[in-house]
């Protein structure tokens, strides 16, 4: 899914998507990918709630920038600290 986001093909991803499981798109990466989905969709305030409501991603590294990229297409706010594993200051 992450690969069809990247390639812009949004119907396919959403396909991907809809077939998951209502187990496995609560876990952690996956609500990551939904939220960069709905991102793509249109759908920002969607997405920033994913955010907001909270998500774990038990094998996310220090330094990762993994959640920092999605967050700063969806607001101009600070990324949370609860999600801020950079290990460099964001850049403007």
């Amino acid at each position: 899914m992450a690969a069809l986001l990247a390639a812009g093909r949004l119907p396919q991803a959403r396909a991907v998507w809809d077939r998951l499981r209502p187990a496995l798109r609560e876990q952690g990466r996956f609500r990551l990918l939904a939220a960069r989905l709905l991102a793509a969709e249109g759908h920002a305030r969607a997405a920033r709630r994913l955010f907001e409501d909270g998500f774990e991603l038990p094998d996310l590294r220090e330094g990762e920038e993994t959640l920092s990229d999605p967050w700063s297409a969806l607001t101009d706010c600070p990324l949370p600290p609860s999600y801020d594993f950079r290990m460099r200051p964001a850049t403007s």
